[in-house]
């Protein structure tokens, strides 16, 4: 231990690094006093106040006893990397020391010297390229696993010179990996808030496989650890697989509190309007654009290709064979593939499920067989009904193992399409999709996540209309389904996309749009106002059931359920149907109303209690999407070489089909994309939570404790979505 007592008191006291660090503080602060008198708006003092802190975290990671230790465990050269990448690095850009680094400097050193370098073409050129996202990020990667490379690691160990290297080429790389993220001040052009959100994805991505090589590898990658003392008697191993443990988790905050800033930001009232650059738009006669999205026939054509699908998928439930439900279509594409790409397709292109749904297929056929005679009752011109029909589906799905009979999923899907023309042949259009379908309801709550919305191209054209023809249709098309006046939509929720509103409108004046996802969670559908308790109480079973969804086949809640059973000398199913109810329902009103209350009290606003519950409830959704895609996502990955078995029983079981081809035996251990998925989630709703609460406060401050109880039951649902993930999981339905 002699060897530790030396380390713990030996400060590794450079005076180039001291007179370097103080130069810098003195320029950078001289420049600040001058530049904050000029731009205060740009120059408030925390910038200061960091740039100095980051200087010191500078001074400390270099020179303290932590620079003696690194050379003896990988933990303490890990912990100094991660001060220069993930903590210095992005202090710096906090602090905008461009403008004061130069006014600081002497008048001729910058006007002779300085200034022209810097305004070389060739010099601006190579900074801009430099600092551009994918160069930036690519060069970072390299860095890293350029130094982490053994030999090259080794000599840095062994070389005062090539230390002081590695350490200069960390820090750089980081000044480039943060740059994209900060932008700090002057930085001027358009704010890409989604492609800073996909970069620090990346970077996340990047740092979870490089430290799960060190945190779960079982051969020690540097030698020079085992010939070393070793402090505290840790082993070379124990010590490698500790300092990938503290990269992944220590890297990944820094990078999840700039993911909070961007999204707050992004969603923060007044930072921006919706994005109107269209996607795909509806050009106007004899523009010569593709209308290829605008057009009925590919839309029913996708729709009959998914009615046939549908018919094939029913018959081999009927008459295939039921075990394994593996090998039968209709226990496979149904809750295995439909059900992940829809999750997927939902957060990335919107409702688009929606729009080639074959179950409306013979909507206009019952029409004119039945001629639609009824009015829906104005009692339930809400979504109550569709909340209890998804809580049914949960509660089936779970206690009736839809998953494992076939036949009943072909009579699950055969009773949906019966149930559908029925409805749409006794009462008005769009009624079966708006009051009851679960599955629209599903998508409809997954949609205002999207970055797709249909939109109206130009609000003055549409302020100049009268006739409304988006509303109620012409002759061309019927109009909206589901009761959507363009002008006063809000958001994706009852929105098909069928883009019925987009070829009845004679303007041309109807788009399909990027928007910031997310931006109209907490609105009403037709006015910006809260939702109802239906709506909320829908969002609340969607939300809260994809926890309870996930949880019913983890290996922990399955051994509880049978435990409680024998204990009670109850009927699993009694039992499973206590847990679904109980986790539906009882659950989320007891967390909601708390929420509510306590974020009224803790806040002191006048505000009543029903509607802080309607404005911020919906502010869970994305925790809950997070946690469908988790789970849903986790069954596509892990068996999505499932369906050939199926289709070859399905088309012969001997001998197999040529045209088939053997895939091997799907292998996927992907927690830390599952993890990564929740955390997203958690980020976003946090952002949300804050975006609404600003809405309904006075202050910054009132909205922070309106927002923290709501923020504090999504981190709840966040570490019962990890806790979920990291347990074993029943690979139900599979042929593994």
């Amino acid at each position: 231990m002699e060897s530790v007592r030396v380390w713990s008191s030996t400060w590794n006291l450079d005076p180039f690094l001291i007179i370097s660090i103080l130069a810098t503080a003195v320029v950078y602060v001289r420049g600040f006093r001058r530049v904050r008198i000029q731009l205060p708006q740009h120059f408030p003092g925390w910038r200061r106040d960091l740039f100095l802190v980051a200087l010191a975290i500078l001074f400390f990671a270099l020179s303290s006893p932590l620079d003696g230790l690194a050379d003896l465990l990988l933990q303490a050269h890990m912990a100094q990397h991660w001060l220069l990448v993930m903590v210095v690095a992005p202090l710096i850009w906090l602090g905008a020391p461009s403008v004061p680094l130069m006014r600081g400097l002497p008048g001729q050193t910058l006007q002779k010297g300085l200034g022209p370098l810097l305004a070389s073409p060739t010099i601006r050129s190579t900074a801009n390229w430099l600092t551009r996202p994918m160069t930036a990020w690519c060069l970072w990667v390299a860095t890293m696993l350029i130094w982490h490379w053994p030999p090259a690691y080794q000599s840095a160990l062994q070389s005062r010179a090539w230390h002081d290297l590695e350490h200069a080429s960390f820090l750089s790389a980081a000044l480039l990996l943060w740059y994209p993220i900060i932008r700090p001040w002057p930085k001027t052009g358009a704010d890409p808030v989604g492609g800073r959100l996909i970069y620090i994805a990346a970077t996340m991505v990047f740092n979870t496989f490089f430290s799960a090589t060190f945190a779960f590898s079982g051969q020690i990658f540097y030698e020079t650890y085992q010939s070393v003392p070793r402090p505290w008697a840790i082993s070379a191993l124990r010590d490698q697989n500790a300092a990938g443990a503290f990269m992944w988790i220590a890297s990944s905050i820094p990078m999840l509190i700039a993911s909070v800033a961007v999204v707050i930001q992004w969603l923060s009232p007044g930072y921006a309007s919706p994005l109107t650059h269209p996607l795909v738009t509806k050009p106007a006669p004899h523009s010569g654009r593709p209308r290829w999205f605008f057009s009925l026939r590919l839309r029913r054509g996708i729709q009959v290709a998914l009615f046939l699908l549908a018919i094939v998928v029913v018959i081999d439930g009927f008459v295939g064979t039921q075990s394994p439900s593996a090998e039968n279509l209709a226990g496979v594409l149904p809750w295995t593939y439909w059900r992940g790409f829809v999750v997927i397709g939902l957060l990335a292109l919107g409702n688009l499920f929606c729009a080639v749904c074959p179950f409306t297929l013979p909507r206009r056929l019952a029409a004119k067989l039945l001629g639609r005679p009824f009015r829906w009752p104005s009692w339930l011109q809400n979504k109550w009904l569709a909340a209890t029909l998804f809580g049914l589906y949960l509660w089936a799905y779970e206690v009736l193992a839809l998953w494992d009979r076939p036949s009943w999923t072909a009579w699950l899907i055969l009773g949906y399409f019966l149930f559908a023309f029925m409805i749409e042949g006794l009462f008005p259009r769009g009624t079966f999709c708006r009051y009851l379908c679960p599955i629209g309801q599903f998508n409809f709550t997954g949609a205002s996540l999207s970055p797709l919305e249909v939109t109206a191209s130009k609000a003055s054209v549409c302020g100049q209309c009268t006739t409304r023809e988006c509303l109620h249709g012409d002759l061309k098309a019927p109009g909206c389904p589901t009761g959507l006046l363009l002008p006063a939509k809000t958001g994706n929720h009852d929105c098909t996309f069928c883009m019925d509103c987009a070829r009845a409108c004679p303007h041309d004046n109807i788009d399909l749009s990027f928007v910031r996802p997310g931006h109209a969670i907490g609105q009403d559908r037709m006015a910006k106002q809260a939702p109802g308790l239906d709506t909320v109480a829908l969002i609340s079973f969607i939300t809260f059931g994809a926890f309870v969804n996930a949880a019913a086949m983890i290996e922990p809640v399955v051994r509880f359920e049978g435990l409680i059973s024998d204990q009670l000398k109850l009927a699993p199913s009694v039992v499973q149907t206590i847990w679904i109810a109980g986790g539906i329902t009882l659950g989320p009103i007891l967390i909601l109303i708390s929420c509510a209350s306590i974020g009224r009290r803790f806040a002191r606003v006048t505000l009543p209690t029903p509607l802080l519950l309607r404005k911020l409830a919906p502010g869970l959704i994305p925790m809950g999407f997070a946690m469908w895609l988790a789970h849903a996502g986790f069954h596509l990955a892990t068996a999505y070489g499932s369906l050939l078995p199926a289709v070859r029983r399905f088309v012969g079981s001997a001998p197999k089909p040529v045209v088939l081809v053997d895939l091997p035996t799907p292998r996927f251990d992907g927690i830390e994309f599952e993890l990564l998925i929740l955390g997203f989630g958690f980020l976003i709703t946090m952002a949300v939570s804050w975006r609404i609460s600003l809405e309904l406060a006075l202050s910054a401050r009132q909205a922070l404790r309106l927002a923290l109880p709501w923020v504090a039951a999504a981190f709840l649902l966040y570490l019962a979505g990890v806790w979920i993930v990291l347990q074993p999981m029943q690979m139900r339905g599979m042929v593994m």
